[in-house]
């Protein structure tokens, strides 16, 4: 069970309150940043002269480094000082909010690759159609299998390649992430057409399920496949079925993770569902430490979801895997 650190300076309820709205938002609050929710409690204790909760006098006070202070730490000020503002301020309470940035960020030009449920389609095919290695008539399927399980997934090509057999429960279709980024476990459930295909992969392959610790993808010596290997192999069936970018490459592996998360945004908006109620659960399956992290995809260009909506099936349940094409 996580350790809760009280708020045990000034306005304790309203701190309280503030990390339970938050966390009901989908945000991580760990013990480090609980630590500088119960710092900054203590410090509004020791303030005097104004019956405002958060001044610009006080929060300038907060926030200024101290020497030697790593940047991390005043960022981290900054950051726990501005959102308790904004809670404040949304309770209808008075506070200064303090400016998000000391400089502005540079804007990013990358936009992610999405693939659409036709060319996923094409490149399904290319990989049905590849012909088996002959280092292993098993690599054939696994790679069949890894581009499905990226697709329908979401998964990070790592986490992919790490599956046990123990991790993948083919009967209630639910896969077992480990102890991935940010060392967080997780549960992402599979469509019905993803797990009928493992369980004929399972066959094919000749995996023993009760040998729960042995990879699911094997290599064709039986270890761990290597992932920038697998990723070549998987830009060459893109390539392979004219699935390419502007500039005539191959998209990366990794924009299969992308596309499956715009798959999941293009449901939620033809079922008339409000994207935002459903970003922590998406958050969750892609193992996101914060829904900040998938409210990236709101940005993205909505014609890209496109064709994509045909290749899910029914109203958004609180479960929306991808299905194979």
């Amino acid at each position: 069970m996580a350790v809760e650190i009280i708020p045990d300076g000034a306005f304790p309820e309203l701190f309280s309150e503030f990390v339970e709205y938050k966390r009901n938002l989908g945000y991580v609050y760990p013990k480090s940043r609980l630590y500088l929710v119960r710092r900054l409690s203590r410090f509004l204790a020791g303030q005097d002269g104004d019956e405002r909760v958060l001044t610009r006098d006080a929060v300038e006070v907060f926030v200024r480094p101290g020497d030697g202070e790593s940047t991390g730490s005043v960022a981290g000020r900054r950051g726990i000082v501005r959102q308790f503002a904004l809670f404040l301020r949304w309770r209808g309470i008075e506070a200064w909010v303090l400016p998000d940035r000391l400089r502005p960020r540079q804007s990013s030009a990358f936009i992610p690759r999405i693939i659409t449920a036709d060319e996923m389609a094409r490149i399904i095919a290319c990989a049905d159609a590849r012909p088996a290695s002959r280092c292993g008539p098993q690599t054939q399927p696994v790679y069949a299998m890894v581009v499905r399980l990226l697709w329908c997934c979401g998964l990070r090509i790592g986490e992919a390649l790490s599956l046990r057999i123990g991790d993948v429960d083919l009967a209630d279709a639910v896969i077992t992430v480990h102890k991935a980024k940010h060392n967080r476990t997780r549960l992402v459930p599979m469509s019905e057409s993803l797990a009928a295909y493992a369980r004929r992969y399972v066959v094919a392959v000749g995996l023993i399920p009760e040998d729960r610790g042995a990879w699911f993808f094997p290599s064709p010596r039986g270890g761990r496949y290597n992932p920038g290997s697998v990723t070549a192999h998987i830009q060459g069936l893109m390539l392979q079925a004219d699935v390419t970018t502007a500039s005539g490459r191959a998209p990366r592996a990794h924009d299969l993770r992308h596309s499956y998360a715009v798959a999941c945004l293009g449901k939620m908006q033809a079922s008339g569902v409000d994207v935002y109620a459903a970003l922590p659960l998406l958050a969750t399956y892609m193992g996101h430490a914060d829904i900040a992290s998938a409210e990236y995809y709101l940005r993205l260009d909505p014609s890209a979801w496109g064709s994509i909506d045909q290749v899910m099936e029914g109203a958004y349940a609180g479960v929306f895997p991808n299905e194979e094409v």
